[in-house]
């Protein structure tokens, strides 16, 4: 599973032990699959362009990190208020009072998988695909975010490049460190003449 999608099943599973009424869905769904329901979260990949790159944080010697990528995704919360006779700010006070708890788990979740979050603005929008929708009377809120991830140098199978243990196995090797001591002066890097091994 992609890591978008293994976020996104951590994030329904951290919602419903914290008993917020939404699923998370790993989309992309039609907006008039998920507006038939009480209220739902479905997260999908950003498209062209969400994606970014950067330079690699630190050194990474095996295996080797070429980019940090910033992997963009588009969350969208539908949320219909159950209150008799729900008005607008019914369904946005609904909305976010769920947002909070979406937004705090996501950083919770991914925080857990050693990455970062960038969360980018959001906003309530038109649910232009259910126009007409004789069942749906609530709002949409959408916002996109990115999570990094390293870009690294591995076979098609996941491995990295092989590596030897020193100490370990009969074909072990042997290093053997000698620093010259003495109190004369001389060129760098060359000891001078009677300087002790230490």
């Amino acid at each position: 599973m992609s890591m978008l999608g293994t976020i996104c099943r951590e994030l329904d599973l951290a919602l419903k032990v914290k008993h917020v009424p939404f699923p998370v869905a790993f989309g992309p769904e039609r907006s008039d699959s998920v507006s038939s329901s009480f209220g739902r979260i479905v997260i999908e990949h950003g498209g062209p362009g969400a994606d970014s790159f950067d330079p690699p944080i630190g050194t990474h010697p095996n295996p080797k990190v070429h980019f940090l990528r910033w992997q963009g995704a588009r969350l969208r919360l539908y949320a219909r208020s159950n209150v008799a006779n729900a008005r607008y700010q019914d369904h946005t006070a609904f909305a976010e009072k769920a947002l909070d708890a979406i937004l705090c788990e996501l950083d919770v979740c991914v925080r857990a998988r050693k990455n970062r979050i960038r969360v980018n603005p959001g906003g309530f929008v038109p649910l232009d695909d259910a126009a007409g929708s004789q069942t749906w009377g609530g709002v949409v809120y959408e916002l996109t975010f990115a999570i990094d991830r390293a870009c690294e140098r591995r076979t098609w199978e996941g491995e990295a490049n092989a590596e030897k243990t020193i100490g370990v196995g009969e074909d072990d090797v042997t290093l053997t460190s000698t620093t010259k001591v003495s109190d004369a002066l001389g060129p760098a890097g060359t000891p001078p003449v009677g300087a002790e091994d230490a």
